[in-house]
């Protein structure tokens, strides 16, 4: 597998030397290998999976064309699945970032070292139509039963609402309704005790259940915060260790039932059709076991399965397909509840040659159903929350006004590991007499209340800035004085510089002043950088009677100036000192590139896993480039 190339080179020339000394040979497959790089962990790579998963996911090989999408991806990208097989995935890449895309590709393939496998990068898918469209890359490798590595990128839109998965809650459902006795199956309220996991076992102790607890709960925990991952990790481990076979079946708000997930012990098992999406409704007469579930009972021991001929109705039929066709001489089936509702149902199964289950493993699996369904329900939540924090953040950031002689260019990225509306914020407008206004801040804490005051100091500021005049200190004391009367417990840094034309058609001037804020970088076209570090004050909130000074610089022709707030460049652990040295050296390389890639690359190149919120403002002096002729 890829990721295991460089690994091996090492192993294959090491055995080379030491056989050729006189050492005995070391296989191949006993050479240990990083956690990190084993994609043997996940179930072999199927196209199904692909095409039923509700986050836009594509699946590219090694020779760096699309085999498989899902309608979530076409649809954001303005394709359909089918007309994206085949294709490069450059199709999908903006022009600036391709060749930034072979170059890495290729030296994975001829080194193995990964670059951004495994992080969540910002960056710009392209659209059919040409624009570009902010998300946030996934990668991981994962293997085909045959051997082969593919690729399969996730791309979480930033801009734009994921399409949704399975609902965040179910309506409110009957109690647990009363078991025929004809049916063979048994409630949950049974003594604990130890339950078989296969032939000869006598009795599962408690070590070994608390250990399969923990760790279904800590895959829900580490797996990447997409609902798909999450349960079918949990589905893999419960694979692994405790049946031949597990399906999760989930309700979305408007009780539509969908199954989730399947996984087998043996992938090559599973039929070539895919069993998991829609199902029949949940009916108020459906008698079948799975409908019991959903309705609130459970969990439900099923010692003799009935044919599929037998079905009570069409939900209890696909059910009942799907344990003849998977085969399953006993089964559980737990519901998933989560806020004092159901959300879904747990089926683990077991073959005729492994001991059946009892009683005694419905506390367990009801445990780890309970587990699974808190994971689910808070990875909805996220996922919601997440959309609806990023929607409100991004409504209050501005359009880029036009300028005839100078280039602007601005990003923001949320954290790619919280749900939270954060305090970052740019803004750009141009004054009555022609001066282009540059902003950026930060307000403290990642809350409703951190978002509102932002958009109230940003408000404010354009106001002051319209009506006064005055110096860039003399504008941030204003705005100190106004927070401090509207909202005294607020705290904010912040940069406003104002760029104005010099006499005799010279280089343009910057006026500007800093509000406890990382100080401006300045870029020339020949790669040297420097602080602008003048002109420094302390935070908004703290003092607004202290004196505010305004510093002046000369940019350059062709310079470019970065203004960015902190979640840019700040790392646990690292100096500021050091964190800063990397900035510099980052947008040297840049210099002369494009203002969107010098953007685009500086959010690749140190945004990527970043804790916190990410907002960039960059100024190119120089003139827009013309647009391409056709």
């Amino acid at each position: 597998a890829l990721p295991h190339i460089g690994a091996f080179h090492r192993w294959l020339f090491d055995e080379i030397i030491g056989q050729l000394a006189g050492a005995h040979p070391a296989a191949w497959t006993l050479v240990p290998r990083e956690p990190s790089a084993r994609p043997s962990e996940l179930a072999p790579w199927d196209a199904r999976h692909v095409g039923a998963g509700r986050v836009p996911t594509i699946t590219a090989g090694d020779d760096n064309r699309i085999i498989a999408a899902n309608a979530p991806v076409a649809d954001l990208l303005g394709w359909s699945p089918d007309e994206l097989i085949g294709q490069r995935i450059t199709v999908l890449i903006p022009e600036h970032l391709r060749g930034r895309h072979v170059a890495a590709f290729t030296s994975l393939l001829l080194t193995g070292e990964p670059r951004i496998l495994g992080r969540s990068v910002p960056l710009p898918g392209l659209h059919r139509d040409g624009r570009l469209v902010p998300v946030r890359l996934f990668i991981q490798t994962q293997e085909t039963a045959d051997g082969r590595t593919v690729f399969v990128a996730q791309l979480i839109p930033r801009a734009s609402t994921p399409p949704r998965t399975p609902g965040t809650s179910a309506p409110s459902h009957p109690a647990p309704e009363a078991r025929p006795e004809t049916v063979p199956e048994r409630p949950a309220d049974v003594p604990t005790g130890g339950g078989p996991g296969g032939p000869g076992d006598t009795g599962r102790t408690a070590l070994e259940r608390l250990s399969l607890l923990a760790d279904t709960r800590s895959a829900l925990a580490v797996t990447p915060p997409y609902l798909a991952e999450r349960v079918r990790r949990v589905c893999e481990i419960l694979v692994e260790r405790l049946a031949d076979w597990c399906v999760v079946d989930l309700l979305n708000e408007r009780d539509q039932v969908r199954r989730f997930c399947v996984v087998h012990r043996e992938p090559a098992a599973l039929p070539p059709e895919a069993f998991e999406g829609p199902l029949p409704p949940v009916s108020g007469a459906a008698r079948g076991s799975l409908a019991r579930v959903l309705r609130g009972a459970g969990p439900l021991l099923l010692t003799e399965i009935p044919s599929p001929q037998q079905a009570a109705d069409a939900l209890d039929a696909r059910q009942l397909e799907l344990f003849e066709q998977l085969g399953a001489s006993s089964a559980v089936i737990a519901p998933l509840r989560a806020r004092r509702e159901v959300i879904g149902a747990l089926t683990v199964a077991r073959l005729s040659e492994r001991r059946p289950f009892t009683e005694e493993d419905l506390p367990l699996l009801a445990d780890v159903a309970d587990g699974l369904a808190l994971g689910v329900d808070n990875t909805l939540l996220y996922q919601e929350v997440r959309q609806i924090a990023e929607r409100l953040q991004r409504s209050l950031l501005p359009a880029l006004p036009e300028t005839r002689d100078l280039q602007l260019a601005a990003r923001y990225s949320s954290s790619s590991r919280t749900a939270h509306v954060g305090g970052d914020w740019y803004d750009a407008f141009v004054l009555g007499d022609g001066d282009l206004v540059l902003v950026i801040g930060d307000v403290t804490g990642h809350d409703l209340k951190a978002a509102v005051a932002m958009s109230a100091l940003r408000n404010m500021l354009r106001g002051i800035a319209v009506d006064r005049r005055e110096p860039p200190g003399d504008v941030l004391r204003r705005l100190d004085l106004a927070s401090h009367t509207l909202y005294e417990q607020a705290t904010a840094t912040c940069i406003y510089a104002v760029v104005k034309e010099s006499a005799e058609e010279g280089p343009k001037l910057l006026h500007h002043a800093a509000a406890g804020h990382l100080p401006p970088l300045l870029i020339t076209r020949d790669g040297d950088t420097r602080y602008l570090d003048a002109g420094a004050g302390v935070l908004i909130g703290m003092d607004p009677e202290l004196p505010r000074p305004t510093a002046y610089d000369t940019l350059p022709p062709h310079s470019t100036l970065l203004l960015y707030t902190d979640g840019l460049i700040e790392r646990r652990g690292e100096s500021l000192d050091d964190a800063m040295s990397r900035l510099r050296q980052h947008a040297a390389a840049l210099a002369r590139e494009p203002l969107e890639v010098f953007c685009d690359e500086l959010l690749i190149g140190l945004a990527a896993d970043t804790t916190d919120d990410v907002a960039i403002l960059a100024l190119r002096m120089a003139p827009p480039p013309s647009p391409p002729t056709h």
